[in-house]
């Protein structure tokens, strides 16, 4: 391809929203409420409340949380790569600092201050303690702040804040020496090289998984989760600067479905047959970091593919679900854990109980949506 048709394919290609990663975006936000729902009743996972089954009675909390929890962010982060792209060539250097400062780093510390520490107290509330949320307070914030999960799931406004500020320079040299971006699109998009990365991604998993599998998402030794979180990052950002990467996609549609397939299957065999499976040095120890790398590369692939078939067009739904994503992924867990707690001595099979906190979740959530846009219409016409 030409210099001049390279940089008009890249133009027109900017130009063009992709309406299937708003969409990915939004579907994965969505599910956050099952999946951390039915962590309760699994014997691993870290959440606020915990009342785990087994036998048959855990089988559907597993087929819902294992699809999900070994994949659904890492497509997260390869989305918000996507998103940085077009971000930091729309906005420049200064004012995407600026931007991720207010978007991620803000919300980020006002989560922490004002929300967590909510969320935490139900869990005290349900493990016996008896004193007021005012005295809950110094137990969260100094005494026992590990126990009560710090930050919880707002773990990843500030993985993503960092990725986003220590890949600026990077990012900069891309926007500032045009050629580089065009070179490793033209690199990737030939023969079967796009699987050099996937490679390394799967690799990522089997060596560090199992080295650095931490109880709490705590950056400074967290390697294995910022290796592959940053590697997806920029590999969505790569994805998003070069349409021939996307067309390169198209070829891995099939391929992708059978490797995801097998991944997931193999890491429901291990789930069924250990639920410690992160130490396990057995084989299923083995089995488990190799699936969980395959399973999630091929699930980004055919994800990318079969969105980009189906959902590649904009709607009124989209519009609507894709400005309010942000605000159900940060007041998510306080009504998941609010309705765990109050439903979770109700005498009623588990299963109907788990979907009843979902639903009610579901509609507390964008209840909060449609207060917090009005309350914002307010104060902005002050």
């Amino acid at each position: 391809m030409r210099n001049a048709d390279y940089h008009e394919a890249s133009e027109n290609a900017e130009s063009k929203r992709l309406y299937y990663i708003d969409w990915l975006r939004v579907l994965v936000v969505l599910a956050l409420i099952p999946f951390h729902a039915s962590l309760t009743y699994l014997r691993y996972g870290v959440v606020y409340i915990k009342e785990p089954v087994s036998g048959l009675a855990s089988l559907p909390f597993l087929i819902i949380e294992v699809p999900l929890g070994d994949f659904f962010m890492t497509l997260l982060f390869f989305v918000s790569g996507v998103a940085s792209y077009h971000s930091f060539n729309k906005r420049g250097t200064g004012l995407y600092i600026g931007e991720r400062a207010q978007k991620l780093a803000l919300p980020f510390g006002l989560g922490y201050i004002l929300l967590c520490p909510v969320t935490a107290y139900i869990q005290a509330l349900y493990e016996g303690f008896q004193g007021g949320f005012i005295s809950f307070l110094p137990r969260f914030f100094w005494y026992d702040t590990y126990h009560y999960l710090g930050y919880g799931h707002l773990w990843f406004l500030l993985y993503l804040f960092v990725f986003s500020i220590i890949c600026v320079p990077l990012f900069k040299w891309w926007q500032a020496e045009g050629g580089h971006l065009e070179r490793i699109g033209a690199f990737f998009s030939k023969g079967n090289r796009l699987l050099l990365p996937i490679a390394f991604i799967v690799l990522l998993e089997v060596y560090l998984r199992p080295r650095f599998h931490p109880d709490a998402f705590i950056i400074a030794g967290d390697w294995a989760n910022v290796s592959v979180y940053l590697s997806l990052f920029i590999f969505g950002y790569v994805y998003a600067a070069d349409s021939r990467i996307q067309e390169k996609v198209k070829e891995y549609f099939k391929l992708s479905a059978v490797f995801g397939i097998m991944g997931l299957a193999a890491l429901y065999y291990v789930n069924i047959h250990s639920q410690m499976f992160w130490s396990d040095a057995s084989y299923l120890g083995v089995l488990w970091v190799w699936a969980k790398g395959v399973y999630e590369c091929a699930g980004i692939i055919f994800l990318l593919n079969f969105r980009r078939l189906c959902l590649n067009r904009k709607s009124r739904a989209l519009t609507y679900l894709n400005r309010a994503s942000f605000t159900i992924y940060i007041f998510h867990y306080l009504p998941v854990n609010f309705f765990t707690w109050l439903f979770i001595r109700l005498q009623m099979p588990i299963f109907a109980k788990y979907l009843l906190v979902v639903s009610l979740s579901y509609l507390a959530v964008f209840c909060i949506w449609e207060l917090w846009k009005r309350v914002s219409r307010i104060i902005t016409s002050v």
